[in-house]
């Protein structure tokens, strides 16, 4: 009878470690999951940050070459990036003084 009993607690035992062990699997598994699919997205982001960053000072030179040949206002146009005439003289304005 003894030895039946110890069988039986130990079999129990035995399922419900299996059965945390899967629980704890499956919640490990999804877990990190979310945490690779956040870490692709911010490698994304931060691969799009660091081209326009790299970008940045091409367009800064292709908008100060526009002022002394206009033959670049189409692909600046097409690019949505050319400066309207009263965005940049709202930008040179200056402050009236008191």
């Amino acid at each position: 009878m003894k030895s039946n009993l110890i069988t039986t607690l130990l079999t129990w035992v035995l399922a419900a470690g299996l059965v945390l062990s899967v629980f704890f699997s499956v919640k490990y598994f999804f877990q990190t999951k979310e945490s690779r699919m956040f870490q692709v997205e911010t490698t994304r982001y931060q691969n799009v940050r660091s081209f326009l960053q790299s970008v940045q000072p091409l367009v800064g030179d292709m908008l100060e070459y526009s002022k002394k040949d206009h033959g670049v206002d189409a692909i600046l146009d097409a690019a949505g990036i050319h400066q309207t005439k009263a965005a940049s003289t709202a930008t040179t304005n200056k402050p009236v003084a008191k």
